[in-house]
């Protein structure tokens, strides 16, 4: 459940410190998120 969340968050969900857009928004396209356990 909570990488549901942290994927909405991250992605999906308006940041008001970033003039409303997500933060992977402002990654560039060739970043790639890897999860680590």
């Amino acid at each position: 459940m909570l990488d549901c969340w942290t994927h909405y968050y991250n992605r999906h969900r308006p940041h008001q410190g970033i003039d409303g857009v997500p933060p992977a928004s402002r990654l560039p396209g060739n970043n790639v998120l890897q999860h680590h356990s």
